[in-house]
Parts: structure tokens; C-alpha cells; sequence
């Protein structure tokens, strides 16, 4: 499993050939052998593999340079079902435009039924300049290219072009399945606007790379609405996409290096039926501003997901954020999610109930073998940034761990007792940063560790959204407040100002609690319930259980007490007397000194 690294962000010199131009010379062309030109590079670090395939994103200097000069270039005039041609490298016949030769061409007016294909040998960019151009087809993909080099497209400034596919027949040797298709590395830059209208499959597709520096792009697609078959790279721009299954996508075929998406900025307002954006390997976001409302996830990363900036406003999702390893650096996230906000899991791991039965305290409970697993490949780490996370189901959760570093998390999780706002199979660390986290109190899940801090866990009873929640100190300093927008019956809260030693009083609503904390983390009133621990079951104290040994197929037996002691029902040294002890997903009533006031 690939372990994440703070990721950074270079500019790399390097030596780029450029081939010779047949349909016009290029004004950034140089010598192959020319060491003078410039690679610009966002490197991944060990995001993904190291050496060669270290996931980067990289542009040659043509592609940041999107002048031309036009008086060298083949110009194509668009006109209802064919075209005039200024220039080499172009054949028209029955409303097909081919270029043939590599080299620049300026495409503009109006071709009604047709298509833009390219089908070059020569080992040379081929570059497309979008000037006022609208192409579209009943038959076939309006911009098709079949064999280059690679294609560069620049949207001319100030120019508005449009390229819009139907609904058609699929033919089995040419089903180009977007309205823009590529077999060969594309690549967008200019400051124009690209309207795409697929009403056949997806909206802009290359079968190998696909990068974008800069433009404009409104797409509307029945399925994807861009796909970078082995990587996606975006730079800038501004994107306004809706589509019909994903947004955005990368995938690959076998070589699992690829399939891969690295965002460092732009614009982005994505409506998808499916994942906003979704990878078959790692995404990388440092930067940009994106927007997301999605039928299922709103970013999905099949390995890898890292966010080191920028902002991510998903406003509706099934599960916001979901990779195997989930790196939060630095970047503004919010998310509302129906189900669980950010979700570190691999798809093998179970999670839930599993065989656990009725949940329990830290350790007691009725019955239940393992109820989920632990994967240690599995992690959530969280950095830093600004996180705020309204979820139906579970606010934070991992099928392994989750390690808190620093960061300022909110958390508004479950009104349901089915879930929990802190949901985790293997330990949950704070080391620094800030955290509060409110849901229901049924499946309440404690941090397994604090340092450079204290962590406060406390039920409340149910107390009503809009009602305001805060942390004074003896002094009468308020040292955490926030108004959840919604019911909340426990509360857990972390930051640096509060100590071990030092007594608290939380208001939440009508409710009005003093706290001594006496441990790096404290619990207050958080008792047995449904569980879903590693051994846990029915019941109730840390320890507590009937005589007699272990329940079935578990560790935990039937009590109450937080130790099985000579008194039976709910006190601290209460329960039954014997009994091993189980492992619930609960915890029961702590040690820390709880008045209620």
C-alpha cells in the first residue's frame, strides 16, 4: 500500500522535442535537441509511485502557450455541410473535414451535420485553434481524432465555440463515445469558451492523457462529462458540468500507475448523477475552488485521495470524500452528505454490526464475535485545513484508523442512533488541532488516544438544533462554542486550552454539565448501547457482567458496571460478579468527576 507524503509543488527544467511543423510553424518551436525549453511540473512526491511514474502534472511549453501567428496557419472555414479550406494538410468531402499533417489550424464558422477528424502519422502536435467554431453531428463524434502525436486545442480568446453530438446509432468499429474523442494526448489552453453538448454518451474524452491549462468549458453530457482514460490534469479554468453519471473521471486499463487526477486549480460547479469526480487510483487536489452536488460520492479515489489546498464545497452526496487513504493537508472542506461525510475504506473491510450483535461499553456485552475489522492499510489523516462535515450516517469514518494531527473539524453527525458522528474499526489519535463533533449518543464512539490537549466526550439527553453548545473554563473563558444545526445528544470535543486537572462547564441548550478532566480523555455519561465493537455485545459498564464466563462466540458478558463487582445494576463498581470482559464499541460511564448541575 502506498503510504502518503506531504505532497509539493516545483517548477522543473527539462528538454521537450518539438517536431517539424508541416501545416505551420509554431511559435514556441525549437530544435529537438534544444535544452532550453521548460517543463512546468506539479509533482505528487510518493503520492504514487516514485522515479518515472511519480504522479506529476506536467506541460511541455506549448501547451502554456496559447498565441499563434495567423497568417502561417491552415485556416478552415465552416460552412452548413462542408467547409474552404486556406492552406495544406486538410481534405474535405461529404461534410468531413480530415488533417492529415501535423501543424496549426484555425477552425471557425458552422458546420450543421459533420465532423472535425484527425488522422495524422507524422510525429508532430497537431494543434486545433477554436476561433467562433460550431460543429456538430447525427452520426458520429464531431471531433474525432484517430492517430497524432498529440492535440493541442486553444479556444481563441474572447470566442465562444460549441460541439454537440446526438443521440445514435452505435457502430461497432467506430464508437467514438464522446463529443470530443481523442486516442492521443489532449490538450486545452486559451481564454475562449468550449460548449459541449453530448447527447450521445460523455462530453470530452482522450483514451490517454487529458490536461487543461486554461478555458472556459460548459458541458452538459448523458454520461461522463470528462475523461482522462490514463490521467486527468487540470491547471485552470473554469468548468461548469452536468452529467449523467460521473463528472469527471480517470481510469486505466491494466497498468495501475495510471488513472490518475491532479487538480492544482481552476473553477469547478459539477452537478453529477454519480461521483463528482471519481478515479480508479489517487487524486491530488491542491488547489482550485470546486463546487459539487452528486448522486453517490462526491470525491472517489479507488487508492489514494490528498487534498492540499484549495476550497471543496460538496453540497450533496451520498459520502463526500471516500479513497483507501485519505490525506487532509491544508484546503476549506465542507460537506453534506446523506450518509457518511469522509469514509476511508478499501471495499473488503467490514464495518457496522457484522457478527457483534447488541453493543455494548468499552468492553462488556452480551454475545457477538468480531463485529468489524480493522485494515491498517486503511487510514484517515487529517493535517490541517478547515473541515466541516453535516452527515446522515457516520461523520467521520475508517475501516482502519484515524489519525487527527491538526486542523479545525466540525462535525454535525447522525440524528439516528444507527450511526455516529466518529466512526472507526481500528484507534482513533488526536495530537493536535481542534475538533467538535455532534451527533446521537446510541453508538457513541470515543478517541482511543489524546496529547498536546485534552478530549472531552459527554451525552446531553437530546437537545434541540439551533441550540447553542459551549465549553467555559473555571475563569468563566469560553474555550470552544458552536450552534449545531441540528438534534444532538453527545458532543466530543479536543483542543490544546483544555487540561488535564482543570474542571469545565458545557452548556447545551437547557442542559448545564460540570466536568473535571482527569485523563486525556474523558467521558462523561457515555454509557453502553448498540454496538458494533471488535467483541462487543449486548450491555453495558467498561467491565461489568453476569457470572459464569464469556458470552457465545465473544468476550463480552451480560452487566452493568464499569468492573464486575459485588453489586448488581449500574453503578460504577457495580454488576454481576465474574465474567470475562468484552471489547464493545461503546464506552460506558468513565472515572472523570460529573456533576450534574
Amino acid at each position: 500500500m502506498i503510504n502518503y507524503k506531504k505532497l509539493t509543488a516545483a517548477m522543473a527544467a527539462g528538454i521537450i522535442a518539438i517536431f517539424t511543423i508541416t501545416g505551420c510553424a509554431m511559435p514556441w518551436q525549437k530544435a529537438a535537441d534544444d535544452s532550453s525549453s521548460n517543463v512546468s511540473t506539479v509533482s505528487a512526491g510518493n503520492l504514487s509511485q516514485s522515479g518515472e511514474n511519480a504522479l506529476s502534472l506536467e506541460f511541455d511549453s506549448e501547451d502554456l502557450d496559447s498565441s499563434y501567428n495567423e497568417s502561417e496557419c491552415t485556416k478552415i472555414n465552416l460552412s452548413g455541410s462542408g467547409a474552404t479550406v486556406s492552406g495544406s494538410g486538410v481534405t474535405v468531402e461529404n461534410g468531413n473535414i480530415t488533417i492529415t499533417s501535423a501543424g496549426s489550424y484555425i477552425i471557425s464558422g458552422t458546420l450543421t451535420d459533420g465532423s472535425i477528424k484527425v488522422n495524422c502519422s507524422e510525429k508532430g502536435t497537431v494543434r486545433l485553434i477554436l476561433n467562433g467554431a460550431s460543429i456538430s453531428s447525427s452520426s458520429t463524434a464531431p471531433v474525432v481524432v484517430e492517430e497524432a502525436k498529440k492535440i493541442l486545442v486553444t479556444l481563441a480568446d474572447g470566442t465562444t465555440n460549441t460541439i454537440t453530438d446526438k443521440t445514435r446509432q452505435s457502430v461497432d468499429d467506430e464508437d467514438f463515445s464522446s463529443a470530443v474523442y481523442s486516442k492521443a494526448d489532449l490538450v486545452f489552453n486559451g481564454s475562449g469558451t468550449l460548449n459541449v453538448n453530448a447527447g450521445y454518451r460523455n462530453g470530452i474524452k482522450s483514451a490517454d492523457d487529458l490536461k487543461v491549462v486554461s478555458g472556459t468549458f460548459n458541458i452538459t453530457s448523458n454520461e461522463d462529462g470528462i475523461i482522462g482514460k490514463d490521467f486527468l490534469g487540470i491547471k485552470d479554468g473554469k468548468f461548469t458540468i452536468k452529467s449523467g453519471s460521473d463528472g469527471m473521471k480517470s481510469t486505466y486499463d491494466t497498468d495501475t500507475s495510471k488513472g490518475n487526477i491532479v487538480i492544482t486549480g481552476g473553477e469547478f460547479d459539477i452537478t453529477a448523477s454519480n461521483d463528482g469526480i471519481h478515479c480508479n487510483e489517487d487524486i491530488l487536489i491542491s488547489g482550485g475552488n470546486l463546487t459539487i452536488s452528486s448522486g453517490d460520492d462526491g470525491v472517489h479515489a479507488d487508492d489514494n485521495l490528498q487534498v492540499d489546498g484549495g476550497t471543496i464545497d460538496i453540497k450533496k452526496c451520498c459520502e463526500g470524500l471516500e479513497g483507501v487513504q485519505i490525506t487532509l493537508n491544508d484546503g476549506d472542506i465542507s460537506i453534506v452528505a446523506s450518509d457518511d461525510g469522509i469514509n476511508a475504506a478499501d471495499g473488503s473491510s467490514s464495518s457496522g454490526m457484522g457478527m457483534g450483535g447488541f453493543g455494548g461499553g468499552q468492553n462488556g456485552g452480551f454475545g457477538g464475535g468480531q463485529a468489524s475489522s480493522s485494515d491498517s492499510s486503511v487510514l484517515l489523516t487529517i493535517n490541517g485545513g478547515n473541515i466541516f462535515v453535516n452527515a446522515g450516517g457516520d461523520g467521520l469514518d475508517s475501516n482502519g484508523n484515524i489519525v487527527m494531527n491538526g486542523g479545525n473539524v466540525t462535525v454535525l453527525g447522525p440524528t439516528s442512533d444507527g450511526d455516529t458522528a466518529l466512526d472507526f474499526d481500528g484507534a482513533f489519535t488526536i495530537n493536535g488541532g481542534v475538533l467538535m463533533a455532534f451527533g446521537s449518543s446510541g453508538m457513541l464512539e470515543t478517541p482511543t488516544s489524546a496529547q498536546n490537549g485534552c478530549c472531552i466526550v459527554t451525552t446531553l439527553g437530546t437537545v434541540s438544533a439551533n441550540s447553542e453548545f459551549s465549553l467555559m473554563d473555571s475563569s468563566g473563558n469560553v474555550i470552544m462554542s458552536y450552534t449545531p444545526t441540528k438534534n444532538y445528544a453527545s458532543a466530543i470535543v479536543y483542543s490544546s486550552d483544555i487540561k488535564n486537572g482543570s474542571t469545565y462547564t458545557v452548556t447545551a441548550g437547557s442542559t448545564t454539565q460540570s466536568i473535571t478532566v482527569n485523563s486525556n480523555v474523558t467521558t462523561n455519561g457515555v454509557s453502553g448501547g448498540f454496538g458494533g465493537g471488535q467483541n462487543g455485545g449486548f450491555g453495558g459498564g467498561q467491565h461489568g457482567g453476569q457470572p459464569g464466563g464469556s458470552a457465545p462466540d465473544g468476550n463480552g458478558s451480560f452487566g452493568d458496571g464499569q468492573q464486575g463487582g459485588n453489586q448488581q445494576g449500574g453503578k460504577q463498581q457495580g454488576g454481576m460478579p465474574g465474567g470475562n470482559s468484552g471489547n464493545g464499541r461503546s464506552n460506558s460511564a468513565s472515572s472523570s468527576t460529573v456533576n450534574q448541575v
